[in-house]
């Protein structure tokens, strides 16, 4: 028998055979398999992919253009290589973006379903697709998205992943997007068999933050003897529980506590807001004498801000008035506008004074 004649096939032929659809998969497929030659020029990466974005747009067909989007996001795992202000992130937040408008008009829900169960068991673990996750109610009702979390846990269950870990944290995702701490529950059990302390205080965290105080004091009652990482949550939660219940006197013995052992201003300012006027002027004389020592301090600013102490923030001001151009510009700006919005002129004046443009900006000016 006569042998089969080889034929080389150049990849410029195959790529001039390929429609342009074919072309986009093509390049998108081997950029989330990890074999595309740009994937060692991040530059390059960058500008092939965002080619790719605006080739998508061009797309009649919108199941295609989904279609094309999930695998864009299956490429994320090159975030690994890059600095978390890179450019990259904006490009995935576009496809994100991109996704979830033409997904919500797409009335194939299931094919909607099938990508992001792709999507969740192929997760990377970084930050490309997780806006997907956290979107759900956007493109798709509550029972649809139980199910696809519930065939997830089924893949996960059946299949031995090596990025289980990563699956899991995008169906965690998917519940707090959707504000449903069973499911969120579920899935950090699969990640935490052992039910750690952190993970008792998280799962807690998300039925406070879903309304649900009783099964939130459940899970706190779970918590083994919460000390070092773990007291600092533990006690912030039990304060938000006993105020939330009405428990004023609990409430405010754990926030002393709290307090008192984590001095911070985040914490100063719970029990400022529980404690009888009287006090808390005690409280902050004590904090800004005993606890901020020299210099000044920006949390603290914001905390008077928060607690409309401004006769006191005007003499803290002044005090510190030249120190004020050591904050950035940003945090002053945030300032600045938090008390025009308050109506207290004279010191949004004085931060707008202070305000000092970030060294760059002073560069480009000049």
């Amino acid at each position: 028998m006569a042998k089969k004649k080889a034929v080389w096939k150049s990849p410029a032929a195959e790529a001039a055979a390929r429609t342009p659809i074919e072309d986009i998969r093509k390049v998108l497929c081997d950029f989330a398999k990890g074999r595309h030659p740009a994937l060692k020029d991040l530059d390059k990466a960058f500008e092939i992919l965002s080619k790719q974005l605006d080739r998508i747009e061009t797309v009649d067909d919108p199941k295609i253009q989904l279609e094309l989007l999930a695998w864009f996001l299956n490429s994320d795992a090159l975030l690994s290589e890059v600095e978390e202000e890179d450019e990259f992130y904006d490009l995935f937040a576009d496809a994100c973006a991109f996704f979830t408008d033409i997904a919500k008009d797409f009335e194939e829900k299931s094919y909607i379903v099938d990508l992001v169960h792709d999507l969740a068991v192929n997760n990377s673990g970084e930050d490309g697709r997780a806006a997907i996750f956290l979107s759900l109610n956007e493109f798709l009702d509550t029972e649809m998205s139980h199910k696809l979390m519930e065939s997830i846990f089924e893949t996960v269950d059946s299949n031995e992943l090596e990025n289980e870990d990563a699956v899991l944290s995008a169906v965690r995702d998917m519940a707090d997007g959707l504000g449903d701490p069973e499911f969120y529950e579920k899935a950090s059990y699969k990640q935490d068999p052992d039910r750690s302390n952190a993970t008792l205080l998280d799962v807690a965290n998300a039925y406070y933050t879903a309304g649900n105080v009783t099964e939130t004091q459940r899970l706190l009652a779970e918590v083994k003897d919460p000390g070092l990482e773990d007291e600092e949550e533990f006690l912030d939660i039990s304060v938000a529980c006993f105020h939330k219940l009405g428990k004023m006197e609990d409430a405010i013995k754990t926030a002393e506590i709290l307090y008192e052992k984590f001095p911070k201003e985040f914490h100063l300012a719970r029990l400022c807001q529980i404690i009888p006027a009287g006090r808390k002027e005690s409280l902050l004389n004590d904090h800004e004498k005993y606890r901020i020592g020299n210099g000044i301090s920006a949390t603290y600013i914001d905390l008077l801000i928060s607690l409309d102490e401004y006769p006191r923030l005007k003499n803290y001001l002044n005090t510190y008035e030249k120190e004020l151009a050591g904050i950035d510009a940003e945090t002053m700006q945030r300032f600045f506008e938090r008390l025009e919005t308050a109506g207290q002129t004279e010191l949004a004046k004085m931060i707008k004074d202070w305000t000092v443009e970030e060294p760059e900006t002073i560069e480009e000016e000049e």
